[in-house]
């Protein structure tokens, strides 16, 4: 693993562990985010933005950091998606709580950083199909002529 892979692992197992942390704390209430700030938003509770964080944007980071991880042919293109997903989650928050934190500067700027760095890694090349599946022989009988 070259080290900008290794730097892009680390930060979407960063954000992995930071929006699954995150969201269990909002669903049980162990983060103490008043709910006044909930007030421009449409929920009453932490409960579904906590599960979103949790599972959308914390299960796609994890996603991206296992891509990474085990070079999969789309780890690019994975790694990318969920360091916007990260950033749009952010960016979303921000306007719906109108307000802007630190804590979301950092984790705005980790996701634009695994989107961005995503755009450097290594593009592998698509597989090359076996050519007896591109026979048209090889996908079977051809269906019989329709008959009006």
């Amino acid at each position: 693993m070259t080290k900008p892979v290794k730097a892009l692992f680390f930060l979407s197992l960063f954000n992995a562990v930071s929006a699954v942390g995150g969201g269990i704390g909002l669903v049980t209430g162990a983060l103490p985010v008043p709910t006044s700030l909930l007030g421009h938003t449409p929920f009453d509770t932490y409960v579904v933005p906590g599960i979103f964080l949790a599972v959308v944007v914390g299960g796609s980071s994890l996603v991206g950091a296992v891509a990474l991880l085990t070079d999969v042919p789309r780890a690019r293109s994975i790694s990318a998606v969920t360091g916007l997903m990260m950033a749009g989650w952010i960016v979303g928050e921000t306007v719906l709580l109108r307000g802007f934190s630190g804590l979301q500067g950092l984790y705005l700027l980790t996701g634009l950083l695994v989107a961005l760095g995503s755009r450097n890694l290594p593009v592998h090349p698509a597989p090359e199909l076996p050519p007896r599946l591109l026979e048209p022989s090889a996908w079977g009988d051809p269906p019989p002529p329709h008959v009006h």
